[in-house]
């Protein structure tokens, strides 16, 4: 019987490596559900109510009741149209853009302790976390972050939205607002009502898609990194 060479140490090494490496997929998973759990739910959440006014408003003889009914069909009907989706999918978009700081961090962290790298990740002062991040990626790690410069265009539009929704709930300045229309003209649409963006499933779902995109290409590259650091 022909003898079977046994995995070597370096080979289980290299696994326990990439097996420990934070590839931050698990909150993109949870968030990629989440965001059908809310797509599905929305349409049912002002269901019942534009039901029970539009029975009520039938039933009525009373004209001030009519009025009153009708009132407040207009209010559940604009909240089904313009304050939910501002509220969840803007929610939404913050998560995020969340889960890509945290993933971030997670791999700054593990190259850090990994390469026993003598400089830590920090904000820089009067700069926001992603110019931060992307300068420490270029200098300390030697790997950029983005892969390509359309890349880091969609991030910093997320980070724009973000900051917009998480400091004013979504209020336009006149510099997002010439953001946003930039952004429909490349065909993802960003409802703009009353002087606040509303964004939307398609744009909630493309900006995910980018954010993991990110995250999992620089992951790659500073994995073999750190595995070409070790085996030198």
């Amino acid at each position: 019987m022909a003898k079977i060479d046994s995995p070597s140490n370096e080979v289980f090494s290299l696994l326990d490596e990439l097996c420990e490496f934070p590839w931050a997929i698990d909150a993109f998973s949870d968030l990629r559900r989440y965001v059908k759990i809310v797509n599905d739910f929305l349409p049912h959440a002002t269901a019942q109510q534009k039901v029970r006014l539009s029975a009520r408003i039938k039933s009525e003889t009373e004209p001030v009741n009519v009025g009153e009914c009708e009132s407040e069909l207009e209010s559940v009907q604009r909240d089904e149209s313009t304050v939910l989706p501002r509220l969840v999918w803007g929610g939404v978009l913050v998560s995020c853009y969340a889960a890509f700081e945290f993933g971030l961090e997670s791999i700054f962290r593990h190259w850090q302790i990994a390469t026993k790298h003598s400089i830590p990740f920090k904000k820089e002062p009067k700069k926001d976390f992603l110019s931060s991040a992307e300068r420490y990626a270029k200098q300390q790690i030697g790997v950029p972050l983005f892969a390509s410069n359309g890349l880091r265009g969609k991030l910093f539009e997320l980070k724009d939205l973000r900051n917009s929704f998480a400091h004013t709930g979504g209020q336009l300045s006149p510099t997002l607002k010439h953001k946003i229309i930039k952004i429909g003209r490349s065909g993802l649409a960003l409802d703009i009502v009353d002087d606040h963006w509303i964004a939307s499933l398609q744009a909630v779902e493309f900006y995910l898609l980018i954010a993991e995109k990110v995250i999992l290409s620089f992951g790659d590259a500073v994995s073999e990194k750190c595995l070409s650091n070790n085996y030198k």
